[in-house]
């Protein structure tokens, strides 16, 4: 059989055409031309593109229209402004792999927030070329290599967060042309070396954290120049030498965390003029010398902990002028003499903690008006005489640790301290110890139908001693409850991989105004960290939250307005706590009083509410630049 010509050449036509049609999936799913973009310029557009390849956009949690649309502004997390982006906010929105250079062309952007999410790799030089930033916000991510020193480019640069990664080398001398830097938190890295001392030139920050690193050398008192600083976070590093005297010119500084350093030297009095302080934190130092009796002037605070130091001499009998101290810790130092009899006037304490001193004298009956005790620790001291029968009175005690002391006489009656935790409930030991003193039982004991024999028999005496409001909780989850019972945190059983010590702290109501929000007084720190000493910076899935409240607390609040905020410390401003995890996922009982909800990070908490009086207007959304947005 013969073919014709012209039959072949059809054949070889229509096979050539063939192979030159796309194939069904090209067709079904259309490559993305920034050429059909006319919202934004087309390098733009690319800088996008190249995030979204990079980082698996097809993995992200919401990526709602990402390249589906030829207008930008339609995509999730991106706002364009005057035909530029202006801000890309994607936090916690599982982005992988590497931040791409090509972000270095959006030249107008404001605002770059990839928080919480699991990039890694080096941050690439090019945001260096970000000079319209204000915000930058990489932390929590597992980012890797040196802090770029083009950062000190960005010289309108307000909030630079770069904390909760694996960053390594030196502090960038570059930083310190950020002269409009409000807020810089370097946290949670493997940063080394100094603290460069031209960081004291950044004269508008008011936030510092550089806690949790391998910093070395000594604290730079040029850091005193900071005059609008109100957080100042060094914890957790290797700093050595003294505590510079500069500091007491931060009269504006609240919180001072200088804990777990190799500090030297004594404790500069001029701290004693920081009176909007309200937590220092001076423990895990080689402190030596006394405690200023000029603490005592400080009527604002609310927790100082001088704990694990080598400090001497008596306790200021001044530091009884703190009426609004919450705790006081001074454990496991060499101070001498007697327990102040003044301590009775710290009406508000809840935990007393003086453990391993070389205190003498009998214990105060004063400490018995502390009603609101929840922990009293006066254990492996030297101190003598008997046990106040007042001490019975203090119905909230859940810990009470005399153990390791010369006491003697009678045990009084304590039958009434049914809140002390049981046998087999706190980490270590149990909420009551009386061990190694020179104690007797009044007359009847051990008789079976002794209430105090009772009493005491539920409890083993040779426990260890706890400080602090800590739990372990582990792979099987738990159950962690404050103190008075109005707040429950279930750790669900798959939430941890490892063991973590949770430890919840009650805060005081805030001092200042949360925009137009009214508190139901139930503020709190939540905070985690593995047995290792990391903090726990995510959960594998969200913890869930109960706050009990009752009629008083809310009075004057729109009670369906209730809500759990977290403090945002690089806003400076609070935020509901849901938009960080489930949007809109309270669960409220009206008529058992509680609120539920997920949590998906630790931080310092609030409930707040709507003053009745703001009815009439919407719940805040947002705070910008300091105003209320709605």
């Amino acid at each position: 059989m013969r073919i014709k010509p012209q039959t072949l050449l059809f054949v070889f036509v229509m096979y050539f055409c063939l192979t030159l049609l796309p194939s069904q999936s090209a067709l079904a799913i259309p490559a993305f031309l920034c050429t059909d973009v006319i919202e934004i310029p087309q390098v733009e557009c690319q800088a996008l593109v190249a995030l979204y390849e990079s980082t698996n956009g097809p993995g992200w949690v919401q990526n709602n229209n990402w390249l589906l649309t030829n207008t930008p502004s339609d995509w999730f997390g991106v706002t364009v402004a005057s035909g530029v982006v202006t801000q890309l906010i994607l936090p916690d929105n599982r982005l992988t792999g590497a931040i791409p250079g090509e972000l270095g062309a959006l030249s107008n952007l404001a605002s770059l927030d990839l928080s919480a999410n699991q990039l890694s790799g080096a941050i690439p030089s090019q945001l260096g070329s970000l000079t319209s930033l204000t915000s930058l916000d990489l932390s929590d991510n597992w980012l890797s290599g040196t802090i770029p020193p083009e950062l000190g480019n960005l010289s309108i640069l307000a909030h630079l967060y770069l904390n909760g990664n694996q960053l390594s080398g030196a502090i960038p001398p570059e930083l310190v042309a950020l002269l409009n830097l409000t807020s810089l938190d370097l946290s949670v890295n493997q940063l080394s070396a100094a603290i460069p001392s031209q960081l004291g030139s950044l004269a508008h920050l008011t936030y510092l954290d550089l806690s949790y690193n391998q910093l070395t050398g000594a604290i730079p008192l040029e850091l005193g120049n900071l005059s609008a600083l109100a957080h100042l976070y060094l914890n957790g590093n290797q700093l050595s030498g003294e505590i510079p005297p500069a500091l007491g010119n931060l009269t504006q500084l609240e919180r001072l965390y200088l804990y777990d350093n190799f500090l030297s030297g004594s404790i500069p009095t001029s701290l004693g003029n920081l009176t909007k302080m309200w937590n220092l934190w001076l423990s895990g130092n080689q402190l030596s010398g006394s405690i200023p009796p000029g603490f005592g002037q400080l009527h604002n605070m609310v927790f100082l902990r001088l704990a694990d130091n080598q400090l001497s001499g008596a306790i200021p009998i001044e530091l009884g002028q703190l009426a609004g101290l919450w705790q006081l810790s001074l454990a496991n130092n060499q101070l001498t003499g007697e327990i102040p009899v003044e301590f009775g006037g710290m009406t508000n304490l809840m935990i007393l903690s003086l453990v391993g001193n070389q205190l003498s004298g009998p214990i105060p009956s004063q400490l018995c008006d502390l009603t609101n005790l929840y922990e009293l620790d006066l254990s492996a001291n030297q101190l003598s005489g008997s046990i106040p029968p007042e001490l019975g009175n203090l119905i909230n005690l859940e810990i009470l640790l005399l153990n390791d002391n010369q006491l003697s006489g009678d045990i009084p009656d304590i039958t009434g301290l049914t809140a002390l935790i049981p046998p087999g409930e706190l980490e270590g030991g149990d909420g009551l110890n009386l061990d190694y003193n020179a104690l007797t039982v009044p007359t009847g004991y051990p008789d079976p139908g002794s209430a105090l024999q009772v009493f005491l028999s539920q409890y083993d005496l040779n426990w260890h001693t706890l400080q602090g409001f800590d739990q372990i909780i582990g792979t099987a989850g738990g159950t962690l409850t404050s103190l008075d019972g109005r707040t429950s945190i279930t750790v669900p059983a798959i939430a941890l991989d490892d063991y973590a010590i949770f430890t919840f702290t009650p805060l005081p109501d805030p001092s200042y105004s949360p925009g137009a929000l009214g508190d139901a007084h139930n503020s709190f720190q939540l905070t985690a960290e593995w047995l290792g000493g990391l903090p726990v910076l995510t959960f594998i899935v969200p913890l869930n939250v109960t706050i009990n409240y009752s009629d008083t607390d809310v009075l004057g609040l729109v009670e369906p307005s209730l809500a759990l905020y977290y403090y945002d410390t690089g806003a400076l401003a609070w935020q509901d706590a849901v938009t960080t995890c489930y949007p809109g996922a309270y669960t409220r009982d009206p008529v058992a009083n509680t609120l539920t909800l997920p949590l998906c990070h630790l931080s310092d908490f609030s409930l707040l509410g709507l003053p009745i009086r703001h009815t009439f207007l919407p719940l805040v959304t947002r705070q910008v630049d300091g105003s209320i947005v709605r």
